[in-house]
């Protein structure tokens, strides 16, 4: 072959190839058909993009129609912006999902200005999602019954939602375990208890328990205010602690865990072995918790995960409400006996005069609940009674007695006798007004008693609305109701009605938080109220202390208070100013 030849072969391969590709382009181009069929073009839109859809209604066969949703649509708009600064972000999720929110109705991505513009299927409720790196997640709910004010359009303006984020809190949670040895696949929990400002930052997104890996996590995404952490390995609770971290705040959290504890018990009721049952164990300075099934000859064994004050308590296989506890401190391997007594009450309730009440009747609350009802002497008889200390409830008192509060211990054959003290009339009328420039307004409000540790008893009322039992002996009594200034009295020994005029106006709250060195909150820690500028408060409502959970909500009217309290890091106080239908936190320190 020369060279001629050689050149003209691939010229000829390629004509061939152009002319196959015009032959495939003719017959297979859009809008012919080669068998000469009819042609339907048909044109759907997508709220998206235009696409043009071609079937053959001919013998070739037929191209598939892309389906698309006609439901109704609906359009939201808004911006994020950053809570703390004011500024908008950008590049933050927006996701809408349904009023339970597992399924998905769209989202979008903040542009410039931290705007954003969807449109969904039309709904009732939904459920608003923004997450943006660096800012802890919020979670709104939409409604026209919600924010009345948002009922979006296709007309929708960019400020109708206005979602504000907050920079992301953070904890960093480790496990000191040099003690002892290492838990076996721990893992760590993070609860919102109370947010700072949840109205604005909408409701807190929960976190998924997270592995620890090599005894460290960071958990981040957090919104300001108190958290629960606990560390767990498997349904064990290793350890748990309540902390509090501010807006933007990163903070270390750790649990010092061992030595452990190696615990064999036998559980004892009258010196006899129980029949099995439930050890429940709880240490009070970690809170660490677990579950541990008792044998049915009353023993049982288990593993603490550290030091600490301990409570055992056992509750019977029956499930009648039998049990007991146990409480020590534990600092080394030990054995336990932990004894169940039981013992008999003889119960009497009289009156004021010392005559029988008969059919009365009445609970006892103590380490198990008992009802009774007296008989024609007035008494009562209860066997199998566990030691323990018990407190009397009445839920229908007879006429024109108080029943004060009245607490007996049962630690072996016990009687006891409960006396109803006299009772005078107090006729209580309320009124209420909004400020000093409305006209009051009857209402009806509750009253209470207030006992000398600052607990509140409510009265019973007698047949008139207005009128309630009193104490003949006196006291100290609050017209309370939340939202509204307390109005306090006090009355001596009494024998006829005493009238009771009180004039409430809208009050403010104060929810006082506690904190110790390391940021965990004081729980059941005392603190006082003193007044600067507002009305004088009695001493049993000034003296407060933290619930279990580090807080405590008060009450107060209008005016400028000083709360103090004895930290672990010495004194602390601060001012606080209230308002009427305000509520205010205040940290200490």
């Amino acid at each position: 072959m020369n060279i001629a030849e050689r050149s003209l072969l691939p010229l000829t391969l390629i004509g061939i190839g152009i002319f196959i590709f015009l032959v495939g382009w003719y017959f297979f181009a859009d809008g012919v058909v080669p068998s000469g069929g009819e042609v339907t073009i048909t044109t759907v839109t997508d709220p998206i993009d235009d696409v043009n859809t071609i079937t053959d209604s001919g013998d070739t066969q037929q191209r598939p129609q892309r389906v698309f949703d006609n439901t109704p649509r609906m359009r939201f708009a808004g911006q994020v912006i950053d809570v703390s600064t004011g500024l908008p972000v950008l590049g933050a999720t927006v996701a809408f999902r349904d009023a339970s929110g597992s399924k998905p109705l769209g989202h979008f991505r903040t542009r410039t200005g931290g705007l954003f513009a969807l449109d969904v299927p039309e709904t009732e409720r939904a459920v608003i999602f923004v997450r943006a790196p660096g800012y802890a997640p919020g979670r709104w709910k939409w409604g026209h019954e919600i924010l009345p004010d948002s009922d979006p359009s296709t007309n929708a303006h960019p400020e109708d939602l206005l979602l504000a984020i907050s920079p992301e809190s953070v904890l960093w949670i480790s496990i000191d375990s040099s003690a002892t040895e290492a838990p076996e696949r721990p893992f760590v929990e993070v609860r919102m208890l109370q947010a700072r400002t949840p109205r604005e930052l909408g409701a807190p997104v929960e976190t998924p328990p997270q592995p620890l890996i090599e005894g460290e996590i960071r958990v981040g995404g957090l919104l300001a205010g108190r958290h629960l952490v606990s560390i767990r390995s498997g349904s064990k609770v290793l350890a748990r602690r309540e902390v509090e971290v501010g807006e933007g705040e990163e903070r270390d959290v750790i649990f010092r865990l061992g030595p452990s504890i190696q615990i064999h018990g036998l559980v004892l009721r009258n010196d006899i072995p129980v029949d099995g049952g439930t050890i429940q164990t709880w240490c009070r300075e970690t809170q660490a918790s677990s579950a541990v099934p008792v044998a049915r000859d009353g023993h049982f064994e288990t593993l603490l995960p550290g030091p600490g004050r301990w409570r055992f308590i056992w509750t019977s296989a029956a499930k009648r409400g039998e049990g007991t506890s146990y409480e020590l401190e534990l600092d080394e391997d030990a054995q336990l006996i932990i004894e169940f007594r039981t013992a008999s009450l003889d119960g009497r309730v009289i009156g004021p005069a010392g005559e029988s009440l008969v059919g009365l009747q009445g609970s006892l609350f103590g380490p198990r609940p008992f009802s009774f009802t007296t008989d024609e002497q007035g008494r009562f008889f209860i066997d199998d009674i566990p030691h323990g200390q018990y407190r009397w409830v009445f839920l229908q008192l007879p006429e024109g007695v108080f029943a004060p509060s009245s607490q007996f211990e049962v630690n072996g054959p016990t009687i006891e006798q409960f006396q109803f003290h006299g009772a005078c009339r107090l006729l209580v009328r309320v009124q209420k007004a909004l400020d000093e420039y409305s006209t009051p307004e009857v209402a009806t409000v509750p009253v209470y008693r207030i006992d000398e540790n600052g607990a509140l008893s409510p009265l019973k009322r007698t047949e008139s609305v207005g009128e309630f039992w009193w104490p003949r002996q006196g006291g100290l009594g609050v017209v309370y109701q939340r939202g509204w200034t307390p109005y306090f009295f006090s009355t001596g020994p009494v024998d006829y009605p005493v009238p009771v005029d009180a004039l409430l106006q809208p009050a403010g709250e104060v929810t006082v938080t506690l904190v110790g060195l390391d940021g965990e909150v004081l729980a059941d820690h005392p603190f006082t109220i003193e007044t600067l500028a507002a009305p004088q408060i009695p001493a049993a409502w000034s003296k407060r202390a933290t619930g279990p959970r580090g807080s405590c909500r008060v009450t107060l009217a209008p005016g400028e208070y000083q709360i103090h309290a004895v930290l672990d890091s010495g004194p602390a106080s601060a001012t606080v100013m209230i308002f009427p239908q305000r509520s205010t936190r205040l940290r200490l320190p």
